[in-house]
C-alpha cells in the first residue's frame, strides 16, 4: 500500500520503507513510540488498530527568487516541488535522484483529480495527492531532463487561478489501520493576487496583441482571470 504525501526525498525511500514496516508489529500493534496509536485487542486473531485523529501539515508557497513565475513549495522546511502555471497550464518542476538513469526509473500518473509521481518498483509514490482542479489527461504530459522531473497540467477550466498544484487529502486511506497526516498546500491573499496578476496580463496580451502589458499594475483588486469582462476565450 502507498502512503500518501510521503515528501521525503526520492533517494530516502528505501530508508522510509523500513521505518514504516517497524511502525506495526507481528501481531498488529502499532509501534506506540512513533505515537501513532495503541494496539487493539487481538478478536478471533484478526489484529485490530484504533485509528488516529489525522493531524494537519500545512506545507508554504514562495515565489522563487531564481525563476521569475515560478513558486516554490516546501514541506517541513523542504523544498518538494517548483510550480507555473498559464492560463492552459500547470507546469511542476520536481528534482530526481541522482541515482535515477532514465525515465524508464520513474512512474508518473496523471489522473483527472490527482497525480500520482514515484519510483519504478517501489509500493508507495512520494506524490499521491488530489490535484487543485480537474486536469485534462490526454493533453497533459511528462518528461525527465537534466535532472529534473518536467510535469504539465492541462487545465481543464481555461483561466482558472490555481492556489497551488495539489488540495491534499481531506479524508485519509487507512494505512495498516491508521490514520496519516493531511497536508495541505496554502498560499497567502497576496501571493494569490499576484498569480491572477500575472494571467491578466497573459490574456490582454493574448485578445490584444498589438499592445505591451508587461508593466501593466492594477488599482484595487485584481480581477478573476477565467470570468472577468464575459470570461476567457477559449482555442480550439
Amino acid at each position: 500500500m502507498s502512503r500518501l504525501s510521503e515528501y521525503s526525498k526520492f533517494d530516502h525511500i528505501d530508508s522510509d520503507e523500513e521505518e514504516s514496516n517497524r511502525e506495526i508489529s507481528v501481531s498488529g500493534a502499532v509501534n506506540e513510540t512513533r505515537g501513532v496509536g495503541k494496539a487493539a485487542p487481538n478478536n478471533d486473531n484478526v489484529p485490530s488498530i484504533a485509528a488516529a485523529t489525522p493531524s494537519l501539515s500545512r506545507g508554504s508557497t514562495k515565489k522563487s527568487a531564481v525563476n521569475d513565475g515560478r513558486y516554490i513549495f516546501e514541506c517541513g522546511g523542504k523544498k518538494i516541488y517548483e510550480w507555473e502555471q498559464s492560463l492552459e497550464e500547470v507546469t511542476i518542476y520536481i528534482d530526481a535522484p541522482p541515482h535515477v538513469p532514465s525515465a524508464a526509473n520513474i512512474v508518473v500518473n496523471i489522473l483527472p483529480t490527482r497525480l500520482q509521481v514515484g519510483l519504478k518498483d517501489h509500493d508507495r509514490f512520494f506524490i499521491d495527492e488530489n490535484t487543485f482542479d480537474k486536469v485534462k489527461t490526454k493533453e497533459s504530459s511528462w518528461f525527465l531532463d537534466d535532472g529534473v522531473i518536467t510535469i504539465i497540467l492541462a487545465k481543464c477550466f481555461r483561466g482558472q487561478t490555481w492556489e497551488g498544484v495539489l488540495r491534499g487529502n481531506s479524508s485519509r486511506q487507512q494505512v495498516g489501520g491508521h490514520s496519516g497526516e493531511i497536508v495541505n498546500e496554502i498560499i497567502d491573499p497576496l501571493t494569490k493576487q499576484e498569480m491572477q496578476r500575472t494571467l491578466m496580463l497573459e490574456r490582454f496580451q493574448e485578445e490584444n496583441p498589438g499592445f505591451d502589458f508587461r508593466d501593466a499594475t492594477f488599482n484595487g483588486e485584481v480581477p478573476d482571470p477565467r470570468t472577468f469582462m464575459g470570461g476567457v476565450g477559449y482555442n480550439y
